[in-house]
């Protein structure tokens, strides 16, 4: 079961001040991952160009809180390539933005749609530009699925890059499973 939380819900705070997150970082097929799980949630995953980079990036959003290092995020990690809807999401933002988020993770898997029809499908129709900041704020990669969020017609701006944007998509399409069908 995943959680949306609002960044003032008194859980955040509690993980923001109290105890140690749990980080490991692996090398993907689409570069290195970093991850922070704090409990049994995952809290961020993100896509980094080195090791180093991503604790950095990692200690600046949690300053207050220690990271150690654990082999059992990195087997996380993988189990979330493998099969993402395994591994428990803990999304801290906005409600907005947790809408869009939980309506993509709940999104079957390796289907496109665009960004107005994202915003047509959580029933805020004019509201495609606020979709695409919330998707571009989202913090753990693949796993909450805003690869798969496009413009009409054409792949734009991924906040890992358009390039993994495309690697990551081609991947899900040769890896889903033939007699499901994507509509």
């Amino acid at each position: 079961m995943d959680l949306w939380l609002s960044p003032h819900d008194a859980r955040v705070r509690t993980l923001r001040s109290e105890g140690e997150l749990l980080c490991g970082v692996i090398r993907s097929p689409f570069g290195y991952c970093i991850a922070v799980t704090g409990g049994d949630y995952l809290l961020a995953l993100r896509f980094v160009e080195s090791r180093e980079e991503g604790i950095v990036s990692l200690q600046s959003e949690w300053p207050k809180t220690p990271l150690r290092y654990s082999p059992e995020v990195e087997r996380l990690i993988i189990r979330g390539f493998e099969n993402p809807s395994l591994v428990p999401v803990l999304a801290i933002g906005t409600p907005f933005q947790l809408t869009i988020w939980e309506y993509l993770r709940r999104n079957r898997a390796s289907m496109t749609l665009t960004y107005g029809e994202l915003a047509k499908a959580i029933g805020r129709p004019k509201a495609a530009r606020a979709v695409g900041r919330a998707v571009s704020a989202n913090g753990i990669a693949f796993l909450i699925p805003c690869h798969r969020v496009i413009s009409r017609g054409k792949l734009t701006g991924y906040r890992w890059g358009v390039e993994r944007k495309r690697n990551l998509l081609a991947w899900e399409l040769a890896n889903r499973d033939p007699l499901v069908m994507p509509f």
